[in-house]
């Protein structure tokens, strides 16, 4: 198989580690040329191209890619206007593709805080994060059947949630944790493209939610970090994004069903 990875960050790289000891034949963007060597040493045909700035690359093959696997954040800090002009690049870099399927990482924090189980349907899409949204319907404009999954907290590898608060004030752990580890979407993904899944929107979240303040004293505990010096109680918002609709239709079992596993 034929596979593109845009973005090919922290989760594009294990991913990609993945799908190379599969057999199959990888190419990567990524925003600098020192990251291109990398990924070029792991065994990807590497580019360099910046959505902020960039939209197309000469030198890509005219390849049709099994899967294009897209990884193009949207942060807090990012203005509308940001946003916006990125994923036009983007979506005009992807029109010069030819692909069968698209996957694309968007996050849970597309929806509000509030208490209260969360599913793909349980907001309009005038309630969502405006910037999360304007990224996932753009893509949409120019690939109507894209998978969207939108990832909960990551973790795994050198990721560990402890490490964060070691001798400060945790402000948030009273609330409820909504965090996956990157092997169980790294196996989502195989998942998805080995039944050329089309046209999901699926949250990818553990299906346990316990407070973080337990998940950072287990993972204190196994990593050797130090706890916070104290919690504050003042936000113990329960928002629960549930990964249901995902275990349904792909039935998928995670293999770690809680961040108390991390």
């Amino acid at each position: 198989m034929n596979v593109l990875i845009v973005g090919c960050g922290w989760v594009g790289t294990y991913v990609a580690s993945r799908l190379l000891s599969k057999g199959y034949k990888l190419w990567g963007t990524c925003r600098t040329p020192e990251k291109a060597a990398k990924l070029k040493e792991m065994g990807l045909r590497s580019y360099v191209i910046d959505f902020d700035r960039d939209a197309a690359i000469n030198d890509l093959p005219k390849t049709t890619f099994d899967t294009i696997i897209i990884s193009v954040p949207i942060t807090r800090k990012d203005a509308i206007e940001t946003v916006s002009s990125r994923f036009k690049r983007l979506t005009l870099f992807l029109k010069e593709l030819s692909f069968r399927q698209v996957l694309y990482f968007g996050s849970i924090g597309i929806y509000p805080k509030v208490d209260g189980l969360i599913t793909e349907d349980t907001f309009a899409a005038e309630e969502l994060d405006e910037k999360l949204w304007l990224g996932e319907s753009r893509l949409r404009t120019v690939c109507p059947d894209i998978n969207v999954f939108r990832l909960g907290g990551l973790f795994g590898q050198e990721r560990i949630f402890a490490k964060y608060f070691a001798g400060k004030v945790c402000e948030i752990g009273f609330q409820t944790a909504n965090f996956v580890h990157v092997e169980d979407v790294c196996r989502i993904i195989s998942i998805t493209m080995e039944r050329e899944v089309r046209g999901a929107t699926y949250n990818v979240v553990c299906p346990e939610h316990p407070l973080k303040k337990d998940v950072i004293a287990v993972s204190a505990a196994k990593y050797g970090y130090g706890l916070p010096s104290s919690f504050t109680d003042s936000d113990q918002t329960a928002k629960i994004v549930s990964s249901n609709l995902l275990v349904a239709e792909l039935g998928y079992s995670f293999v770690y069903r809680s961040p108390l596993q991390f």
